[in-house]
């Protein structure tokens, strides 16, 4: 194909929206009106040869071409800019970039307000916006460019991808200071006869790894609730018998806050964290000063 028959503003306009799947939102976002951005997408149809988008009622949704073009279409964009920035030094006092960031509770908790404080105190304009990754492809919002790094606790295969390890967690259980059973110790057998709160990690990632671990020694815990997230544990617990294993970072900051105390798991689980991110984003600078934040930030925990 003959690039120069091709405006490659239509791959801004395919980009923009991919990434907000409403034509509306996707105009807005670059800058153009709803009818010039139709009739780009309508031009881009045509060299696709392809439909891309079908509506869905609250917007778009591509089509299997589209997400087979989106992830090139990403990266080509990511390469021209990063060519075109080469000289620009980054400066974090006037840089206005947005990332989007899919880190763990321990992430949202600890480490986002610490980002955010030090962002305060530079008075920079940069962006941060957290992202949920419950029921969603994390691997296709990362090549999307909808994801910028994400937390998690086990490295990513796709090659496309970096992983650096953060550190490790120690895992713990929290319950309620009054607890009539738990008092400094408990044990394995005694964890197992407990009503457990447990996070539901999504279908996409079948059942808990504490779970695997248990049944491999033929033991089974009581799985009594499910949350979404560790955030609404610590009200839940303090007004039951429940116990929740979790990290020892989350677990510590909840005792703060909440009349709850920590016991060392009998199940002796120690975890690694890594930060995960698109290969192309390796020397973006901006991008390089978020990770290496977080990951310095991580390792104070």
């Amino acid at each position: 194909m003959n690039l120069r028959a091709i405006d490659l503003n239509l791959l801004t306009v395919f980009d923009a929206l991919i990434a907000e799947g409403n034509m509306s939102r996707a105009a807005q976002k670059i800058g153009m009106s709803q009818p010039a951005m139709s009739l780009a997408i309508s031009r881009f149809r045509h060299i696709a040869k392809d439909d891309l988008f079908e509506s869905n009622g609250r917007g778009v949704k591509p089509t299997p071409r589209a997400l087979q073009l989106a992830g090139p279409v990403r990266r080509a964009l990511e390469l021209v800019s990063r060519a075109l920035e080469q000289n620009i030094e980054f400066d974090i006092y006037s840089s206005e970039r947005c990332f989007n960031v899919a880190l763990s509770d321990v992430g949202e908790a600890l480490l986002l307000p610490q980002l955010m404080e030090h962002l305060s105190e530079l008075q920079s304009p940069m962006q941060i916006n957290t992202v949920s990754t419950a029921n969603i492809d994390v691997s296709k919002e990362i090549h999307f460019g909808k994801i910028d790094v994400f937390a998690w606790i086990e490295p990513h295969r796709d090659e496309d991808f970096t992983s650096q390890q953060m550190g490790t967690f120690t895992e713990v259980c929290l319950v309620r200071e009054d607890h009539p059973t738990v008092g400094n110790t408990i044990s394995l057998e005694e964890y197992t006869k407990l009503k457990h709160l447990v996070l539901n990690m999504g279908e996409k990632h079948g059942p808990s790894s504490i779970d695997k671990d248990l049944w491999a020694k033929g033991l089974e815990r009581k799985n009594v609730m499910s949350i979404h997230s560790y955030h609404v544990a610590p009200k839940i617990l303090s007004m039951t018998d429940m116990v929740c294993s979790m990290p020892i970072a989350l677990a510590r900051y909840y005792c703060e806050l909440h009349p709850l105390k920590m016991v060392a798991s009998p199940t002796e689980r120690t975890l690694p964290a890594f930060l995960v991110w698109h290969s192309t984003m390796d020397s973006d600078p901006a991008h390089r000063w978020v990770r290496e934040y977080l990951i310095h930030q991580y390792s104070l925990l």
